[in-house]
């Protein structure tokens, strides 16, 4: 095998080859990316100019994969000029130039002939040791390498990006029957390393983890929707941020995915899992076959389980589609008293055990829908892979949940949950049961700075590893590595004489006990330590200065107490950027206005690649009053 991947191939520049190439060239991977030379000489092609033997029409389904990853949005590429790092190309005319890369990867259509036949060409020009993956959804991996060479075999891999592959963060790998541990590792290491994923490791079966999983879930919803009387905007809005699901719930994920392609997904399952206890779940439901043949197939067609549309005054709303009539009316007003009576609590958690032991139909279909995907979720290990971390990253990374499945169960409190189901008549996974009978009450437990996870095999708890390149913050702390702290931010001994100031407010916004802290923090450092790190493991680094706070003192007319508090900011920037020991800030998701203030008084800065960062203040009617404008001033002169 080749030790390091330095170039890369993609075939197949549909929407999601182009999108993994452009996030290839995103990591600085040079790739080219090829497809097939299309099939006709057409009229128009004649009318710009060109002619059979023209690069331009040979290579013009690369070249065409190209410009709508450079168009996509969300954006494909970090930056636009990343698309310079691809060469585009086709099989006949560029299959050699396979032979220089160290990766190939396939994302043709999902047809096993297809594939065969293009890994036959692929042989013919590949070099002992270079790597080639799938990115199939579904098709066995085991069936796409039959009749290859033992090299090719033991170098062959399913590597299956989800979509769109810059912004999800899963990476699903499946071993052949011959694929060699260190060609999974090479993958999982450029996966980690380079490409920002997260990786699960999933048995060769149909539809992987995720969409597994996913799907399940899915059809279970259309199906309970429709035993329930509910509305499509119910249940996104029971199956959306209270549960720990993204903002689109289900419905509109189905919109965004494409409900042809989710039909597939699911009679894959279908047509290929036949020793599955609930493989009828699976057959694609009458409303959603129905769907499909009338062209409801979501974004791609302007109409799925919503459409946009415009009201008598020709304002613009998103209608819902009436399953019963196949008409689209204008969304109601979803009212539970179950979510009424969460409204007021913060926590995800709170919020998902107040619906899942509700007694109105939204309670009813959370436990319901849950209860049944915790079930079949629990009756899949090992079939589709071994542990429950596996898939409790695979459905948090795949499917951008806020839980995963066994994460979700403790909240729900195993052994009470479990008698609920019972109580409704569930049959439960023996080995939950066997747990529960081991006394052992939950699937993840944290003792000593170490978290544990339930191993079904062994019936014992294990501990979780971590690869030494990942610090986790919450540990560090349960072994008393906090040097200070108070209720806004922490200080954190990292070791080897680094220190970590955590934000941990809401929104990590910036208040007094967090500027408190920097002040604290910036004096410590340079006594005790020889650097320190600004970061924290919030879904955003820092929303800005806290505005209520703001506000509030200027509604009181609290002039003074305001003044102090903007000049106590601009000291502890300055405190920062002058310290004797070097600062590094780490952001991640949001920091706006004081979160980007404290970026530039770093010494460095190591953002992740999906950092929104700026001074926005002006867009509330305010200016910048930490040192950002003057910073922004002496970076642009």
């Amino acid at each position: 095998m080749k030790p390091n991947i330095q170039q890369a191939a993609v075939i197949g520049a549909g929407v999601m080859g182009a999108a993994i190439a452009a996030h290839l060239a995103n990591a600085d991977i040079p790739t080219i990316l090829l497809d097939i030379v299309p099939p006709k000489f057409t009229p128009q092609d004649e009318a710009k100019g060109l002619s059979p033997d023209a690069p331009a029409f040979r290579n013009k389904l690369a070249d065409s994969g190209l410009r709508n990853a450079l168009k996509a949005n969300p954006a494909a590429f970090y930056a636009p000029e990343n698309a310079k790092l691809i060469t585009t190309g086709n099989l006949e005319d560029h299959l050699s130039l396979l032979g220089k890369v160290d990766w190939i990867i396939e994302a043709v259509v999902e047809r096993l002939d297809i594939k065969n036949g293009l890994f036959g060409k692929i042989e013919t020009v590949r070099t002992p040791g270079t790597i080639v993956s799938t990115n199939t959804s579904g098709i066995p991996v085991a069936d796409m390498c039959k009749g290859r060479s033992e090299d090719f075999r033991k170098h062959f891999v399913g590597a299956h990006f989800f979509n769109p592959p810059r912004y999800m963060k899963l990476l699903e790998i499946i071993s052949g029957p011959e694929t060699l541990p260190e060609v999974v590792g090479a993958v999982a290491r450029i996966g980690e390393e380079r490409l920002g994923k997260g990786i699960v490791y999933a048995k060769d079966t149909p539809n992987f983890v995720a969409n597994r999983i996913g799907m399940y879930s899915m059809m279970r919803a259309i199906r309970v929707m429709q035993e329930l009387g509910l509305t499509v905007e119910a249940v996104d809005k029971i199956t959306g941020p209270v549960i720990g699901n993204p903002k689109s719930a289900s419905f509109r994920t189905a919109d965004l995915v494409g409900l042809d392609t989710m039909a597939h997904v699911a009679s894959n399952v279908y047509d290929n899992a036949a020793d599955d206890e609930c493989r009828s779940e699976f057959e694609v439901p009458a409303v959603l076959k129905t769907m499909i043949e009338r062209n409801f197939l979501g974004d791609k067609t302007n109409g799925g389980f919503y459409k946009k549309g415009a009201d008598e005054k020709g304002n613009k709303e998103i209608l819902s589609i009436d399953l019963n009539t196949f008409e689209y009316t204008p969304q109601e007003k979803v009212r539970f008293a179950s979510l009424e009576a969460i409204k007021t609590l913060e926590e995800t958690s709170d919020k998902m055990r107040g619906l899942y032991y509700a007694k109105d139909k939204a309670g009813q279909f959370t436990f319901k829908t849950l209860s049944e995907s915790l079930i079949y979720t629990a009756n899949r290990i090992p079939e589709i892979a071994d542990d429950i971390v596996n898939i409790d990253n695979a459905m948090r990374w795949g499917f951008a949940r806020e839980m995963g499945p066994f994460e979700a169960w403790d909240v729900l409190g195993v052994k009470k949950s479990t008698a609920k189901m019972k109580e409704a008549g569930y049959v439960i996974p023996s080995w939950v049961q066997a747990m529960l009978d081991a006394g052992i009450e939950s699937f993840y437990k944290s003792e000593n700075g170490a978290r544990y996870f339930y191993d079904v095999a062994s019936n014992t708890c294990k501990q979780l590893e971590i690869p030494p390149q990942i610090v986790l913050l919450p540990s560090l702390k349960d072994r008393n590595k906090t040097v200070a702290g108070n209720k806004g931010a922490t200080l954190i001994d990292l070791g080897d004489g680094v220190a970590c100031l955590e934000f941990h407010t809401k929104m990590n916004a910036l208040g007094t006990d967090i500027i408190s802290m920097m002040h604290k923090s910036a004096d410590i450092v340079s006594r005790d330590f020889e650097g320190l790190v600004i970061g924290n493991h919030g879904v955003n680094f820092s929303a800005g200065a806290n505005l209520y706070m703001i506000l509030f003192a200027a509604q009181e007319e609290e002039w003074d107490d305001l003044h102090w508090e903007v000049a106590q900011l601009q000291k502890a920037f300055m405190k920062l950027k002058y310290l004797d020991k070097p600062v590094v800030a780490a952001p991640a998701g949001m920091a706006l206005g004081g979160g980007c203030e404290v970026c530039l008084a770093a010494d460095r800065v190591r953002a992740a690649a999906e950092t929104y960062i700026g001074l926005v203040e002006v867009g509330v009617g305010l200016l910048p009053a930490g040192g950002g404008c003057k910073e922004m001033v002496i970076r642009n002169t």
